[in-house]
């Protein structure tokens, strides 16, 4: 009999632990509680991501990627080869056309908007008029030209057009819709040539991104019959920086 006791002993220790593994793999494979099992905007931004990293697959495995809009304005204003108009649209806060002034001090930046939010909705979670605020503090090298694109461009270009020789080195397109951006790609056709650098701020990695900044300048590109090639782009957000060539 005095064998069979540390032996009963090593069971009850074996069931004991099986007790407590059991209970922590319980923990770890706890099913989602309801709130993230229903969640859309989650499931929509997973898919989003998806397509998303397809593109990035098919269209920019050779392209480095960045972590923030900073690191992409870093990249792109150092393809900067040509004089030319450096425009911002979309200024909200001020923080990325004051960021790209402070980069460029010697260079006259131009910012477009109405100030007044979004023209019309976007997306969940973003309806007319969000985005809405007050006209920022800027630096001195920064002209900010409030209203709508469709009328501060024409008057923008009423101003520079003794210059027939001007053209687009730096634009930054961070405007969310479709609408918005098509206006500015119709608009300013003419001075975006060769050379020209584009960052968007909502190119890609968000529900519905293909019918939004991405399409515009597609269809753009369609009708100038140019080319281009991906600088740089947020792996973890959906900036995209480019460089139109011949």
């Amino acid at each position: 009999m005095a064998a069979v006791a540390p032996r009963a002993e090593n069971v009850r220790l074996f069931i004991d632990m099986k007790t407590i593994f059991r209970r922590l793999l319980g923990k770890l494979t706890k099913a989602p509680k309801s709130k993230e099992l229903h969640n859309i905007r989650t499931e929509l931004q997973r898919i989003a991501t998806h397509s998303t990293a397809l593109y990035v697959k098919e269209h920019m495995s050779h392209v480095s990627s960045v972590s923030t809009w900073h690191q992409v304005h870093d990249k792109a204003i150092a393809e900067i080869k040509t004089d030319g108009l450096v425009l911002e649209f979309g200024v909200f806060s001020g923080n990325t056309i004051n960021y790209i002034a402070s980069k460029l001090p010697d260079c006259r930046v131009h910012g477009f908007d109405s100030f007044e939010g979004l023209p019309e909705f976007w997306r969940d979670g973003f309806g007319k008029g969000f985005f809405s605020t007050s006209i920022p503090e800027v630096l001195p090298n920064v002209t900010l030209h409030k209203g709508w694109f469709d009328d501060s461009i024409p008057s923008f270009l009423r101003e520079i057009r003794s210059d027939r020789d001007q053209r687009i080195s730096y634009l930054h397109v961070d405007c969310d819709l479709y609408s918005s951006t098509k206006t500015i790609f119709d608009e300013l056709e003419n001075l975006i040539n060769v050379g020209t650098v584009i960052v968007f701020d909502e190119y890609f990695n968000y529900d519905g991104w293909e019918n939004g900044e991405f399409k515009a300048f597609h269809e753009f590109m369609g009708r100038k019959k140019l080319n281009y090639r991906y600088i740089t782009y947020n792996h973890l957000h959906e900036q995209v920086a480019l460089l139109i060539t011949e």
